[in-house]
């Protein structure tokens, strides 16, 4: 930033104005000092700007003129062009295969004015280009549908690429050889030739670290991840607006440690990994299963049984409202498995399961730390004997955080009387309400709960707040000023 001063101090006191043939001068030795600037420091510059910006800067002089077109990096879009021809005109110059510096990232987005290309060999001729300019992160979204439904990606072997991204584009088993250095993926609303397609993409991946799968809402087939190098995974299928096939999730990655699935609609779960004590999971899925008579068939049963037991070694749980449902349905059929890893867990659970919670709990024997979010009103029995009792309530549960909501506050205070009355070493209980109960009635309730840990401190948050640490949300960021210790 140029910094200009309108008078100065001279050395006898008085006042010298600086000229504007002076100002004219230091504003070009400004400009010097950038404009003389190596190319690649320049481009580094530049670089910092978005593309559109970065093309503006070609007008400074014809020092800068063609500066812009080695930048290590682009963001390329159809949307920002009126006349579709003149963005394939600008792609051609960025993409120029002969250019002698990389392209490290680029960002390519078609819009729905892309559907008036008629000739659609750019697409090809500018990802082989990326390629012999060692790209190394590329990101793909076509959103151009009545254009890209019968465009194939070529992306063929890429020995440079560690991060990609593709959305709303067709792949079928020739799009991939190999990619020797790619650690990043995301799939997001792609269409397979085949249920083997994604299977065969993965695996041209040796390296693979990371994956992330969006399904289209018509795509109904059975997603297989092999890989021996995937260390996270999260995989999201929407409502099925056209269900032709039994859609379903085979996953054997041996090294995973972080696994999410949202998923309502596949009807199969083979998880083959081995997901340890230092496993993180996040799970939302029903089985395409609705009604009371879900497990009504043996295979159903087993299906779901063998899920379990295959995340039963992990340590960090989540587990949304339509799974705990699910569970809390198949325990009354067959005993769920022991967790006997398990130190977190977060479950958000309908009041009608309440009464099953103290089951479920018992599943867990050394939890550590339990975050709930109880949905709708409560009725919680009291123990009948101290053997009853889960087993962490007597050695291992320290920390408990609930969010209630609900209308209900005499009903939340069985819960909290269960828990404070019957947890040994309980270090910390958090409660948040959502009603109309003042802090003042809560605060006297709470104090006339006797609490079988001396150590346990009861923390009170504000009213109305999203859910502490709430499955599927956010989690909550500090207790803030507006909360109550007991």
């Amino acid at each position: 930033m140029l910094i200009m001063s309108f008078g100065c101090n001279s050395t006898d006191g008085k006042s010298k104005n600086v000229s504007s043939k002076e100002l004219s001068q230091r504003s070009k030795e400004d400009e010097d000092r950038i404009s003389n600037l190596p190319d690649h420091l320049i481009c580094q510059i530049i670089y910092l700007l978005s593309t559109e910006e970065a093309v503006r800067t070609s007008v400074l002089s014809t020092r800068w003129r063609h500066v812009w077109l080695w930048l290590p990096g682009f963001e390329l879009s159809s949307r920002n062009f009126s006349d579709t021809n003149a963005f394939v005109s600008f792609g051609d110059r960025v993409l120029d295969s002969s250019r002698v510096t990389c392209i490290r990232k680029l960002k390519l987005t078609l819009g729905d004015n892309a559907n008036t290309v008629k000739d659609g060999s750019f697409f090809t001729s500018w990802i082989d280009a990326a390629i012999k300019l060692k790209i190394q992160h590329l990101d793909i979204d076509w959103a151009a549908y009545d254009f890209f439904t019968h465009r194939r990606l070529r992306l063929h072997s890429c020995e440079t690429l560690v991060y990609l991204r593709l959305s709303n584009l067709f792949l079928d088993d020739e799009v991939f050889v190999v990619l020797p250095c790619l650690k990043t993926m995301y799939l997001e609303q792609n269409w397979y030739s085949s249920e083997t397609t994604l299977k065969k993409l993965i695996s041209s991946c040796p390296v693979l670290e990371n994956l992330n799968i969006v399904a289209s809402n018509s795509d109904a087939q059975v997603y297989q991840v092999h890989s021996r190098s995937l260390k996270r995974l999260s995989i999201e299928r929407r409502i099925l607006k056209v269900l032709d096939g039994v859609p379903g999730i085979v996953i054997d990655a041996p090294l995973l440690s972080c696994l999410s699935i949202h998923d309502h609609e596949s009807k199969t779960f083979i998880v083959k990994s081995n997901l340890e004590s230092n496993a993180k999971l996040y799970i939302s899925l029903n089985y395409g299963l609705v009604g009371s008579d879900v497990f009504k068939s043996v295979s159903s049963r087993s299906s779901f049984r063998d899920f379990l037991t295959g995340i039963s070694m992990v340590g960090d749980m989540t587990i949304s409202q339509s799974t705990s449902q699910l569970i809390c349905l198949y325990s009354k059929l067959e005993p769920l498995p022991q967790f006997e890893y398990m130190s977190r867990l977060c479950v958000s659970l309908h009041a009608t399961n309440s009464i099953w919670l103290k089951t479920f709990i018992r599943s867990f024997p050394n939890l550590r730390s339990l975050i709930l979010e109880q949905i709708g009103y409560v009725n919680y029995p009291e123990p009948q004997s101290e053997e009853e009792n889960p087993k962490c309530f007597l050695s291992s549960l320290e920390f408990v955080d609930i969010y209630f909501s609900c209308q209900g506050r005499y009903t939340d205070m069985k819960l909290v009387s269960y828990i404070l009355e019957n947890s040994a070493i309980l270090k910390k209980l958090t409660l948040s309400w959502d009603h109309h109960s003042t802090k003042g009635e809560i605060i006297k309730e709470l104090l006339k709960i006797p609490r079988r840990s001396t150590k346990c401190e009861v923390v009170i948050l504000g009213f109305k707040r999203q859910a502490p640490l709430s499955p599927w949300r956010k989690a909550h960021q500090g207790e803030g000023p507006d909360a109550t210790y007991l």
